[in-house]
């Protein structure tokens, strides 16, 4: 039989050679013994490669053979329960604070124990900003039109001061001012928080304004409507730059002398540099990147699409590590105690993150 084609050969034409039986005979056992070797060396080489891919994973390898990339950080201790929908964290010397925008109130969170401490101090209005500077923290009243001064110690409102229309976000001046961004009347205005009154007139910025910070005698300011960034001289109280970044700025942050400003619709981060009001470098990040907050040796960005958490160390310029899962709607951070404490909107609740360390 010809082994390409199945036509008889001459050879099987003529028959088996005396003394010795056809081939054709022997093939069924044949067959069976090769495919009983087969399974055999089959079954070894599973239970190997089981035992190897084991190792693997302990190893924090993939099944490719390819290590998996850190998480930014871990996750300590339970989720915080804290009031209806938070919108702002930040970090004091001694308490972590957490306005909640949907019941109107700031809540102390001992980070010794990760709890709520105390009754949350009603500020009402819709609170969406805050910031601490002296011994007060400041929260902006988006439908009261007001900035409600809280001292830190007593827990006690202090005064109410009336601003422009929609106050959003706060940026603190270290020459014991602050700035308050008015949404719909894109204005910033100065506060005195030794006395808490106005300083001066508003000044027009962009279109929706939503946040600011301070650095290099200057507020920086999103403006999300015409996706550019602000930047107003503190002492001439003039417009020097007007700096396009990405689709619809909101979130903005100081670190390793650049701005960094988080655009939300393109999914990324714009960093600035001051000398130049330029855009170096543009990084892309989770889904709907918001309040972001430079901490330590890195940026920290809530993805509120994805209810991630990224980290872009100031020396990569990129996102480094898996982004790590916070919750529904994770929106703000804040940083200290050695920890990054993000908002989850959507579940009300604030948890602890410890970074984990950066590879060099």
């Amino acid at each position: 039989m010809s082994r390409g084609t199945g036509a008889p050969t001459r050879a099987s034409a003529r028959g088996a050679r005396p003394g010795r039986r056809p081939l054709g005979l022997d093939m069924p056992w044949l067959l069976v013994a090769l495919l009983a070797l087969a399974v055999a060396g089959l079954t070894v080489a599973l239970i190997l490669q089981s035992d190897d891919s084991d190792g693997r994973s302990a190893a924090g390898e993939s099944s490719a053979g390819q290590a998996e990339p850190q998480q930014a950080g871990r996750i300590v201790g339970l989720p915080v329960r804290v009031g209806d929908a938070p919108s702002a964290v930040a970090v004091g010397s001694q308490s972590v604070w957490v306005l909640s925008e949907t019941d109107g109130t700031l809540a102390t969170v001992d980070p010794t124990r990760n709890e709520i401490v105390g009754e949350p101090v009603a500020v009402g209005g819709r609170p969406r900003f805050m910031t601490i500077a002296g011994a007060s923290v400041w929260v902006t009243n988006f439908d009261a039109r007001t900035v409600t001064q809280v001292g830190a110690k007593t827990q006690a409102i202090v005064r109410r001061i009336r601003v422009g229309a929609s106050p959003w976000g706060i940026a603190t001046d270290p020459a014991e001012a602050i700035w308050i961004v008015n949404h719909d009347d894109d204005t910033i205005q100065q506060i005195d928080t030794r006395t808490g009154s106005l300083v001066g007139g508003p000044i027009e910025v962009g279109e929706a304004p939503v946040n600011a910070t301070y650095t290099s005698g200057s507020v920086w300011v999103t403006n999300s409507q015409d996706d550019t960034v602000t930047r107003v001289d503190t002492r001439s109280r003039g417009v020097v730059a007007e700096i396009p970044v990405g689709d619809h700025p909101e979130g903005i942050s100081i670190g390793d002398g650049s701005v960094w400003v988080a655009n939300v619709e393109d999914d990324t981060v714009s960093r600035i540099d001051p000398t130049t009001n330029r855009v170096v470098a543009t990084i892309g990040v989770g889904d709907r990147p918001l309040h972001i907050k430079a901490a330590g040796a890195a940026l920290w960005v809530p993805n509120s699409g994805d209810g991630t958490l990224s980290r872009i160390p100031f020396d990569r310029n990129r996102a480094v590590g898996a982004p790590l899962p916070i919750g529904r709607s994770v929106e703000r951070v804040g940083a200290g105690f050695g920890a990054i404490w993000a908002t989850s909107a959507s579940e009300d609740t604030i948890v602890r993150v410890e970074p984990a360390p950066l590879d060099r």
